[in-house]
């Protein structure tokens, strides 16, 4: 079965090549930049540690660590001990000047009237249509200051609207690391290497502190469904500060989390990616992606939404949000189905189905178009994608998100994912109907 009819995934790819200098390392060369987490991970002797030697995932035109200890190690520890995470690829936006909340207006969905300096906010930008360009995260700095992350997205002519507004606007990635340290022991490890409590940092908002004599930006948020924090700081000190986390973790069983891992949090907690469960919608119509847009309420995000004000797009969701045609479901794939592709490598009589990555595709997810799957009612009628497969070592199951009609959306309700690439042997696996986010929410 065919998923999309007409899609030109070279077109994208060469566009999204056009916008950015793909060329560059953000990191301030045209050669590849190694991240802080592969920087820490050396001996005293100045040469890479035994047992901590990691292949390299390129992210932006950075490499960082692929896999430390092993995938099933690293993901089990999200919900039982804890992670530290290197982030510092995502693109970081400073924005400044007497007209900063009026530009993020006119750059996003969102409203900043309540936001105090100290806390963040999920932003999100469209087009008129209603469908979502990128999202990523507001930190207000002042009054007159934001910080802003996300991926490329994150830029001039992207998600942000610059021009004709009295604003300072800096591209400040290579100069601030950004980690994430998650997890249920996570808090007990930064009181550990800050020597302070924390317990006065509230849930999205930030303080600085020091770890060892140097100043951090520790805020309390992340993408892992648990309770975490994320660091920022000056990226001269970005390996020294993960060498001072990693070894203050070492007590509390603090696992360091590679490339090969980092989705499954976006799956388990449902964290929807760009360039895996949504396309930027404002890719040229040649690229055929409009089957993979999304709009913010169809991920749930309309309390997002700023009610207040009028701005292209605006009417589209709020009539969405009246009457929704779609919505985002966790799917459990059935055991023995998935079981069933594995044990086709041992039939002789017909070609082996192609087996799952583990526990993510991330070859799929970094090739600018996502493996979503067609998924089928007991009728065989189309009613939905299936994005972002993978294995939960926690739940002993394979999850997908999925984007389904409203009207077989039902939780229990059994559904069917069209499992294989076009061309290739295929098959139905079966699947149930489950909640978004699939893991309880324990961030606050």
């Amino acid at each position: 079965m065919k998923v999309f009819e007409k899609i030109n995934g070279e077109e994208m790819r060469k566009t999204w090549a056009e916008r950015f200098d793909s060329e560059k390392s953000i990191y301030g060369g045209k050669s590849m930049a190694f991240s802080p987490a592969v920087q820490a991970q050396t001996s005293p002797y100045g040469q890479l540690a035994i047992g901590e030697m990691p292949t390299y995932a390129q992210l932006h035109s950075v490499l960082i660590p692929y896999e430390y200890t092993g995938w099933m190690d690293e993901t089990n520890s999200i919900s039982t001990t804890g992670y530290i995470g290197d982030w510092s690829w995502l693109e970081k936006i400073r924005i400044s000047g007497p007209d900063v909340v009026a530009c993020l207006e006119a750059s996003t969905i969102n409203s900043y009237k309540n936001l105090p300096v100290g806390k963040a906010k999920h932003i999100v930008s469209i087009t008129p249509d209603g469908k979502m360009i990128g999202d990523g995260i507001a930190f207000r700095e002042g009054e007159n200051q934001f910080l802003l992350t996300a991926g490329l997205t994150m830029a001039d002519g992207q998600m942000l609207k610059l021009d004709g507004f009295d604003i300072k606007a800096e591209t400040v990635t290579s100069e601030i690391y950004n980690f994430h340290v998650q997890g249920p022991v996570s808090k007990k490890v930064i009181e550990k290497v800050c020597d302070e409590n924390i317990d006065d940092l509230g849930f999205i908002r930030f303080k600085d502190i020091t770890i060892a004599g140097r100043k951090v930006r520790l805020y309390r948020g992340g993408m892992s469904g648990e309770i975490g924090y994320e660091l920022f700081g000056d990226a001269e000190d970005g390996s020294f500060i993960w060498k001072q986390i990693v070894e203050a973790g070492k007590e509390f069983g603090l696992r360091q989390l590679g490339f090969r891992s980092m989705i499954v949090n976006h799956l388990q907690a449902f964290f929807p990616t760009i360039w895996i469960d949504f396309m930027p919608s404002n890719l040229p119509k040649e690229a055929q992606a409009q089957t993979l847009y999304r709009s913010p309420v169809d991920f749930g995000w309309g309390n997002l939404i700023d009610k207040t004000r009028d701005f292209p797009g605006k009417d589209i969701l709020l009539k969405e949000m009246e009457s929704p045609t779609h919505i985002s479901r966790t799917l459990e794939w059935n055991n023995e189905d998935c079981i069933s592709i594995v044990a086709s490598l041992f039939d002789t009589d017909q070609e082996p189905l192609e087996q799952m990555a583990m526990p993510v595709n991330t070859s799929e997810m970094s090739n600018g178009q996502p493996p979503v799957l067609p998924i089928l009612n007991k009728d065989q009628q189309f009613i939905g994608f299936a994005s972002n497969r993978g294995y939960s070592i926690q739940f002993r199951k394979f999850l997908s998100i999925a984007y389904l009609d409203i009207n077989y959306a039902d939780l229990e309700e059994e559904v069917y994912v069209v499992y294989g690439s076009e061309g290739k042997r295929q098959t139905m696996i079966r699947a149930t109907v489950a909640e978004v986010p699939y893991k309880k929410d324990n961030r606050n």
